[in-house]
């Protein structure tokens, strides 16, 4: 399986978009809703779909984590998300280090972005 297989629909999918766009955690310049939703729902093979995030490596580790608790039936697996899907990149284009987002929450129990984050998945 080439995908996340997130059990979210295309409206929860975009209300966590316009949440990210609201607290200015992602570039919508580069990451456009139709893609955002593609990067979820598709298998990674079909789309040249990538989600630019405003985070660091704790905060898109915790955005990783809420996103598995509020979507449980999923296929995300946290090496799938950040290196093997190839679809999540930091704000200066690059992918995020996976050992590095892997080892986050050890080093940074609580994040920076950690309330927004909460309110974006508290509203779905």
């Amino acid at each position: 399986q080439k995908n996340f297989n997130v059990s979210a629909t295309e409206g929860q999918l975009k209300k966590l978009y316009y949440g990210l766009v609201r607290y200015d955690m992602i570039i919508t310049e580069r990451t456009e809703m139709e893609n955002f939703i593609k990067v979820f729902k598709d298998d990674w093979n079909i789309h040249e779909s990538k989600i630019y995030f405003k985070l660091d490596s704790p905060s898109c580790r915790e955005f990783y984590e809420l996103l598995k608790v509020h979507f449980p039936i999923n296929s995300l697996t946290i090496i799938d998300f950040f290196k093997r899907s190839d679809t999540i990149r930091r704000e200066d284009g690059n992918p995020y280090t996976y050992n590095t987002v892997k080892d986050a929450k050890s080093r940074t129990p609580i994040t920076k972005r950690s309330d927004d984050l909460k309110d974006i998945f508290s509203g779905l």
